[in-house]
């Protein structure tokens, strides 16, 4: 069921990013769409707060969750500098160049950049209205 109010959008972003997390790393086109769904949720979501006060305590609630996604994602990343100079002699192979490499396919597949945005859109619009900015004004 589609809703337009900000915190069933919100609550429907959270079951999208709980599903895309759930995912085994070969469901590319499920990924995809999960994908799609959430681009379509966050410009509902961006429609929907336009002149709407903000739930602090569903933001809040949000920010806690992507923050424990963002911790899971750094805890499934490898170490390079312990790559490069753990004392391997597995050569090219256990190199942190390629460290570097597999850290960027982990990234893209936890959707990194995607919880890192959205972290950040939270923290600015908590930040803006504890100033009583209206969103999208500079101070």
């Amino acid at each position: 069921m589609e809703t337009n109010d900000l915190d069933g959008i919100l609550a429907e972003m959270g079951r999208v990013m709980d599903r895309l997390a759930a995912l085994p790393d070969d469901a590319f086109e499920d990924r995809h769409q999960l994908k799609e769904e959430q681009k379509r949720l966050r410009e509902r979501a961006a429609t929907a707060r336009i002149g709407a006060a903000i739930d602090r305590p569903s933001l809040e609630a949000e920010l806690a969750h992507l923050l424990t996604r963002w911790d899971a994602l750094q805890k499934n990343r490898i170490d390079v500098v312990l790559q490069s100079g753990g004392g391997s002699q597995g050569g090219d192979a256990f190199s942190g160049a390629h460290a570097v490499r597999v850290n960027q396919q982990i990234d893209a597949a936890m959707g990194r950049q995607e919880i890192e945005d959205r972290i950040a859109d939270i923290r600015r619009l908590l930040e803006e209205k504890t100033l009583n900015l209206e969103p999208g004004a500079s101070s």
